[in-house]
């Protein structure tokens, strides 16, 4: 691509910016967002030319690709201010909105030569602004593209260029599959971790038993510190499908809560089926819990299709724990022996951490072959790693 235009200059769109910088491309990039973004991009050097919203007519000039990176309903309303515009050259526009039935229907509006073609990248961060860009914010991310029905690859040839050139995996998709799939994968999850954190009884809360949390709870909500603003434009967007996820969720709890109501609770010390869920200790009662073991059964199942051989993107990952002591430099003695010898970690993760007990690191290696490397060179060293 001669040009790409990167419309709302926040962490992704800086992170492409970021990615084609520091590969050096000949590629122009054009940042349009408010002043003061433009100005930090400016001294941090992403772009090469700088175009404030308003100014549609002059940043839809001369691109090969429009990329709209903004929270949604600022999504469509770019698409609204291009469908007034009518190009001089052929131009691909694109998007990362987190939802895509209603963006494609907007963007099928755009005059010729002008052609939309919707895309989310499953990539991000807590952290906002370009100061935070990432060039390796999107490496073995699923990126979804929704072309209209019909639309030949080469159409959207630019885009699938991009993905590749930032390390993400491309996914061809209907924008109705999108968001049906990300209401159940993405938007229900969210949701529920909301209503998790924000239904904590007043009976912990006044005790302040709620720091009592373990690693489940406080997982099962760390998303419930999202921001408000994003999900609000993902919920007006696919309202109807994130009903539906919540209630098969829902129907999914009640048969959850009968299974547990069936139980024979322990009684005089002794559960009602015996130890071994058998009638016993005096009980002609059956254990019950045929119906729970069901669930938790079906759990595992679901659990381990999410990882499924050449189904997950993320699996092409070789995972190998490490045990740390409790000592400064700690974190250090597993890092830099693996730097030296030039082998790259994909992904990290401080999975256990206790106070003068040792903490569990997981570290994630792209090949077979740079796991094993790691773990020889790690117990090498006298320290205890192995395959996960």
């Amino acid at each position: 691509m001669k040009r790409i235009t990167l419309v709302g200059f926040g962490l992704l769109a800086s992170s492409i910016a970021a990615a084609v910088k520091q590969a050096k491309l000949p590629t122009i990039v054009r940042a349009v967002s408010s002043a003061n973004t433009l100005n930090r991009a400016r001294e941090l050097g992403l772009a090469d030319e700088f175009f404030e919203y308003e100014a549609a007519e002059e940043w839809s000039k001369d691109s090969d690709l429009i990329l709209l990176c903004g929270p949604i309903l600022h999504i469509l309303k770019c698409i609204d201010a291009l469908s007034k515009i009518t190009p001089q050259n052929p131009c691909l526009v694109s998007d990362i909105g987190s939802t895509k039935v209603e963006i494609c229907k907007a963007g099928a509006k755009l005059l010729a030569p002008f052609r939309f073609v919707g895309s989310h990248p499953m990539a991000g961060s807590e952290k906002r602004g370009c100061e935070h860009h990432d060039p390796a914010i999107f490496e073995n991310a699923y990126w979804f593209i929704c072309p209209p029905e019909g639309t030949e690859e080469s159409v959207y040839s630019p885009l699938l260029d991009l993905v590749k050139f930032v390390g993400a995996n491309a996914v061809v998709f209907p924008p109705e599959h999108h968001d049906r799939t990300m209401a159940w994968v993405s938007h229900m999850p969210q949701m529920l971790s909301s209503t998790l954190a924000a239904n904590i009884p007043e009976r912990l809360l006044s005790h302040n038993y709620q720091h009592y949390a373990g690693r489940a709870f406080r997982d099962m909500t760390r998303i419930a510190a999202s921001g408000w603003g994003m999900w609000h434009d993902i919920s007006v967007t696919n309202r109807d499908e994130m009903v539906r996820a919540l209630t098969e969720v829902r129907d999914g709890v009640d048969k959850t809560i009968e299974a547990m109501k069936k139980l024979n609770v322990v009684e005089n010390g002794m559960p009602a089926g015996g130890i071994f869920g058998n009638p016993g200790a005096g009980s002609t009662e059956a254990d019950n819990s045929a119906a729970l073991a069901d669930i938790f059964k079906a759990g595992n199942d679901g659990r381990a299709s999410l990882f499924a051989p050449g189904r997950n993107a993320s699996a092409a990952f070789f995972e190998v724990t490490v045990m740390l002591k409790d000592e400064p430099g700690a974190l250090l003695a597993v890092m830099e022996p693996l730097a030296k010898a030039g082998i790259n970690i994909r992904d990290i993760e401080l999975m256990k951490v206790r106070e003068n007990i040792a903490g569990t690191l997981l570290l994630a290696f792209k090949t077979q072959t740079a796991a094993a490397r790691a773990i020889q060179i790690l117990r090498d060293l006298g320290l205890e790693a192995k395959e996960r």
